[in-house]
């Protein structure tokens, strides 16, 4: 046999043997969700059931390394086990035929199932931990961290009465390619369309920390509010927080934001028009998620990155008080993840005792996602 003839034998066997595994993978349950009526089942309602105290579970237990806590990696066991259950009720509503009365049993059992499988790795002594700092090399571009799309981060109430502040430690090492690094960013920048918020490094003009945010009035208008100060030394840490409120901070309506550096106020924006207001009001028209060491430029690519470190992020769903950012920069508070309109926090101070490149948020709904070049360098 030729070679041409035993290439074309070899390829049409292993197409064959793709064919036999799909159907036979789908030889227990064959869909016809085109054709199927959806239909009222009991089992449906049990599944829903399950579902719901499977969210509930998921979304409010108390994740972390002491005892009585979960670890972060069970809670995949319920987003898992979330999922498969939505399957099943699709199954139950469209398939033709219908799943038998032994397989809807078995869909059930394996939602109860993973409720006992979550609980079973509660804590009973406190886990070892390694301390650590997170470092990433975002210089590049192609590393840094992927918070995921949540509305928590960009969206903190009604238009008009939004109020917000983000918090970090950043240490920078090596500055990008580019004229910014940016720290943490929401915001996408398109011709017609700005919403949300970014923290960064600019180079130019001798170096300034900036926060950039979407801004819109009563007609339409839209803007960008950005304060800046003068840019600390690289390479030391620096604990960074910006405030924003549409009612004005300090009693002040027209005072709109506030950055600060290592517990120091060092620049503020103030708005006289009443009507420009943070504008969170396009996150449905995009699916990038919240980034960090580098931003989406024009909703298509990555760009900004720098080299360093952060950790202690916080994202409040409110204007925090001064006295509380100075007991921040002096790491005086101690974060749990349950505190009120505390919306997602991140430590980066310890290794994660499953994944390295997956953290789980304190507050055990968000997960960040560290992409490219990375470390946890042990602190001794």
């Amino acid at each position: 046999m030729n070679t041409k003839n035993r290439l074309w034998s070899v390829w049409t066997y292993a197409f064959c043997m793709v064919l036999i595994v799909q159907f036979s993978a789908c030889s227990e349950e064959k869909h016809d969700f085109a054709t199927a009526p959806e239909i009222k089942d009991t089992y449906i309602d049990k599944l829903d059931a399950v579902i719901v105290a499977m969210t509930d579970l998921q979304q409010n237990s108390d994740y972390g390394n002491k005892t009585g806590q979960y670890p972060a990696e069970s809670r995949a066991i319920l987003s898992n086990a979330i999922d498969d259950a939505n399957r099943a009720v699709l199954l139950i509503k469209y398939q033709n035929p219908a799943p038998s009365a032994s397989e809807k049993e078995r869909y059930l059992k394996n939602a109860n199932d993973a409720i006992g499988r979550f609980k079973e790795t509660i804590r009973t002594e406190d886990a070892e931990t390694i301390p650590a700092e997170l470092f990433v090399d975002g210089k590049t571009n192609e590393s840094y961290i992927n918070y995921g799309r949540s509305k928590d981060y960009t969206v903190f109430g009604e238009t008009g009465n939004q109020a917000f502040t983000i918090e970090f430690w950043v240490k920078i090492m090596e500055h990008g390619p580019h004229d910014n690094d940016i720290f943490l960013c929401t915001y996408m920048s398109n011709s017609q369309w700005r919403n949300g918020w970014m923290l960064y490094r600019r180079i130019s003009n001798g170096g300034i920390f900036r926060a950039t945010w979407a801004g819109i009035t009563a007609s339409g208008r839209r803007g960008l509010w950005e304060p800046s100060y003068t840019a600390p030394a690289d390479k030391v840490w620096q604990h960074y927080v910006f405030i924003q409120s549409d009612k004005g901070l300090d009693g002040d309506p027209n005072l709109r934001a506030k950055l600060y550096l290592n517990g120091e106020l060092k620049a503020t924006q103030t708005n006289s028009n009443a009507s420009e207001v943070y504008n969170s009001t396009d996150y449905d028209n995009y699916d990038k998620p919240m980034t960090g060491f580098c931003r989406w430029v024009n909703n298509e690519r990555m760009e900004e990155g720098f080299s360093g470190y952060m950790k202690k992020i916080r994202i409040w769903k409110e204007a925090k008080s001064e006295e509380y950012v100075i007991a921040s920069s002096k790491e005086e508070t101690n974060i749990t993840g349950k505190e009120t309109n505390l919306v997602a926090a991140w430590d980066f101070t310890s290794k994660p005792t499953g994944a390295d490149n997956e953290v789980l948020d304190l507050t055990g709904k968000h997960t960040a996602k560290l992409i490219g070049t990375y470390k946890w360098e042990r602190i001794k």
